[in-house]
């Protein structure tokens, strides 16, 4: 047994390697819809020079038996490093996934990061999942819970002309609403990418602290490039203040190779700008043009801090329910 870092312009390791990530990500969550390896092996392949990523693999006779993956942001939050550990079912509880997690531990020291940062999904009423006490054995704490749900598709046309006029008269006149696919206009790239970069900080996250992203127009052009590569499909609902700049915007993302399911990426509105109701007003013309123009989706996943009240109302106004917990564990490094 041992850990070896993944060539990604190996097809035949490459598609063993998502094998197992999807099979792992299946285990208990019949909803579950695979990314397509085609769309996978893009973003493998894809050099971010901001967040250099490594894939580690764990081989047993030549066959690749789980994956590590992790990332190291190089322009913000460089004390910290992310990984996404996986182990094929059928490979599970032979020390693979510890020697992968001694792997990417390394290397997070190596690169003089202080803490490291997992994540994963597990049940609602499993508080001793085996994931969890995987982690904790390897030296992690739990640092804050995020509440996954998912809505249903479609939202009746009523429910959403109600939720919008509701929140209409409260931002009405001051502020427009626009949408658009797979990108904003440049113009609007520069407000867009300080709106964005301040969600880490004020999301709440438990114990791990964060300062603002730096997330460029050009960097934001470049993770549209790979997108469009990908044949991923991005839906982006801005509201502009009066000068024309962004000042809450709401992402949603419709996977090629998962084609029921979309996920819910940002949504958040600057803080010199609430309490006009913009969070409802984005999230509900984004619904919109989503049902609109993809009938064939089925469902919106999400995920919030449970204590993020403002947001987690929002959904629940939507129509989001609860169907699994995504915990963040923390271990610091020596």
């Amino acid at each position: 047994m041992g850990t070896v870092q993944l060539d990604v312009n190996d097809d035949r390791l490459t598609r063993q390697a998502h094998q197992a990530l999807t099979a792992s990500r299946a285990v208990g969550r019949p909803w579950y819809e695979p990314p397509s390896f085609e769309e996978t092996v893009v973003d493998w392949r894809h050099e971010d020079q901001a967040e250099p990523k490594e894939i580690w693999v764990a081989e047993h006779d030549g066959e690749v038996t789980g994956l590590a993956m992790l990332y190291l942001p190089m322009e913000d939050n460089t004390w910290l490093a992310w990984c996404d550990l996986h182990v094929h079912p059928e490979h599970r509880r032979r020390g693979h996934g510890s020697a992968l997690m001694d792997r990417v531990v390394e290397r997070a020291k190596d690169a003089r990061r202080t803490s490291l940062v997992t994540e994963f999904m597990v049940p609602v009423d499993e508080p001793e999942h085996g994931y969890r006490r995987f982690v904790e054995r390897h030296g992690y704490t739990l640092s804050n819970t995020e509440v996954v749900r998912h809505l249903d598709l479609p939202v009746p046309d009523s429910q959403l002309q109600h939720l919008d006029s509701a929140s209409r008269p409260r931002w009405a006149g001051d502020y427009r609403l626009e949408t658009y696919v797979n990108g904003v206009p440049e113009a609007l790239q520069p407000s867009l990418c300080e709106v964005m970069n301040q969600l880490i900080v004020d999301a709440p996250t438990g114990e791990i602290e964060y300062e603002p992203e730096s997330m460029s127009p050009g960097r934001y052009r470049e993770h549209l490039g790979v997108e469009r590569q990908m044949a991923r499909t991005r839906l982006t609902t801005v509201a502009l203040g009066a000068a024309g700049e962004v000042v809450g915007y709401s992402d949603l993302v419709l996977p090629a190779g998962a084609p029921t399911t979309v996920f819910q990426w940002g949504t958040y509105v600057h803080r010199e700008h609430r309490g006009r109701r913009l969070g409802m007003a984005i999230k509900v013309e984004n619904l919109r043009r989503l049902q609109a123009d993809h009938p064939e989706r089925r469902r919106v996943v999400t995920g919030n801090d449970g204590t993020n009240s403002w947001m987690v109302s929002i959904n629940e106004a939507l129509g989001f329910h609860v169907v699994e917990l995504s915990p963040a564990y923390q271990r610091k490094l020596d």
